[in-house]
């Protein structure tokens, strides 16, 4: 048992840095007390395949059909919603132009102003949702992908890049900006938020090869003392975590070559595709562990990503495959990229499952979203898209089912469903109509 209360925002600190710490059983201030939720978006480009997506019945999940199969195991953790419609990624008047409405329209509901060198949007659910819980957390949301893209430019049939780049939005002209790579990701975290590690501690464990957790290994010995076994075995085991992830972090920025100077620090994005995404979602378990913020999306690429997928013997683009019309290779090929996302958001939901909390895991505080606004990539279409819910919410969700809602239900419904379900009831989102029901 601890000798006296921990605050939640409790950080480790030595020599000009703070450590962000999970929530301890110390930390919590009555039995019973609220357990913090959190929500996080989860996009894919370029729709799915949805022969291999879709259950065949709906209900109680069963077995999962070939995309959906990396998640059997979670499956009493996954609901399947079909019948979900983005009406406002449709054209409606405004010509081409699919994949830059698709990423603007899934968390805002709202139709993209088309016109050169302007945008015009809405505000997405997860920053209406960071508005009004950020203040709780040293970060309103954390906001990442794992493509670049810019905020200018035409990418899309007359449409501005920041649409087809971006799906989290402050303000109908303001988009949150993602961050790609993972070091710089893990600077912010790990610091302690706003009291941010000083250059000069960063500079001197840069110099030694240092982590950040030998120079506050003073201050986790003392609180090591005041805590009780089960807390000091959940500190050991996310200290651990911590050091294996900036060893990864380490690992992925290594220059192939010679050292090189200190002025050309690698940028710390992976080569591998797959490892770049891990390291985001394990940063992402990280943030949620440690209470950094409640309120997250990542882009795992762009809308129309044409990346390819060597690693699964696949040298032609995302977006080219998607357009398959129907061929049989390119079929098997876009099922195999769909489950390929898929495995990862099973390896991020078993992260969740993992970690600990004093009233369960993260999974079980969690509202996951996982999913396109694009059907069938090959038909462009933006109804009865692939869309997934994941976790409990804190016993507010009841997954393990495949639900089927009317055609053309707004997918926005749902949004306004987890954010009454998180306190913040929004009496309108874009095109949302009501609160999803049966969740």
């Amino acid at each position: 048992m601890a000798l006296s209360p921990l605050s939640r925002r409790t950080l480790l600190r030595g020599f000009g840095t703070a450590l962000s710490l999970p929530l301890l059983q110390a930390m919590l201030p009555a039995r019973g007390a609220a357990r913090p939720r959190r929500l996080a978006y989860l996009y894919v480009p370029n729709g799915a395949h949805m022969p291999d997506w879709t259950p065949a019945e709906a209900g109680a999940l069963a077995e999962l059909p070939h995309i959906l199969q990396p998640l059997q195991p979670l499956g009493r953790s996954v609901s399947v919603l079909s019948g979900l419609a983005h009406d406002k990624a449709r054209p409606n008047g405004d010509g081409p132009g699919d994949h830059a409405r698709a990423a603007a329209a899934f968390l805002t509901g709202v139709q993209p102003l088309k016109t050169d060198g302007q945008v015009r949007l809405g505000p997405s659910a997860d920053q209406v949702a960071a508005a009004a819980l950020g203040d709780a957390t040293p970060f309103r949301s954390l906001v990442l992908g794992c493509e670049a893209g810019g905020n200018s430019g035409e990418c899309d049939s007359g449409y501005s890049c920041a649409y087809s780049s971006n799906i989290s939005w402050i303000s109908p002209t303001v988009p949150a900006g993602k961050e790609i790579n993972p070091r710089l990701v893990f600077d912010r975290l790990f610091r302690g938020g706003e009291d941010a590690e000083s250059a000069q501690a960063r500079a001197r464990r840069a110099a030694r090869r240092q982590s950040v957790l030998d120079f506050v290994r003073d201050d986790a010995a003392a609180l090591q003392r005041r805590l009780g076994a089960d807390d000091r075995a959940k500190l050991a085991e996310y200290t651990e975590g911590v050091r294996a992830l900036e060893r990864r972090i380490a690992r992925a920025a290594q220059p192939r070559g010679d050292e090189v100077p200190d002025a050309a620090r690698p940028a710390g994005i992976p080569d591998d595709y797959g490892e770049h995404l891990r390291l985001m979602l394990d940063l992402l378990v990280l943030a949620f562990q440690t209470d950094s913020t409640r309120v997250a999306s990542l882009m795992f690429a762009n809308e129309g990503s044409n990346r390819p997928y060597p690693m699964l013997q696949i040298s032609g683009g995302h977006h080219e495959i998607s357009h398959h019309d129907k061929d049989p290779l390119k079929q098997r090929q876009i099922r195999d990229i769909n489950r390929f996302h898929v495995e990862q958001l099973a390896y991020f939901l078993g992260r969740l499952d993992q970690a600990r909390e004093p009233e369960g895991s993260l999974l079980d505080s969690a509202m996951i979203v996982y999913g396109s606004a694009i059907g069938d990539g090959n038909a462009h279409n933006h109804d009865n898209l692939p869309v997934l819910l994941c976790g409990r919410g804190g016993g507010s969700l009841h997954p393990g089912s495949h639900r089927r809602y009317p055609a053309d239900t707004p997918m926005n419904n749902l949004h306004l469903a987890l954010l009454a379900e998180l306190g913040v009831p929004e009496p309108a989102l874009g095109d949302g109509t009501a609160p999803l029901s049966g969740l």
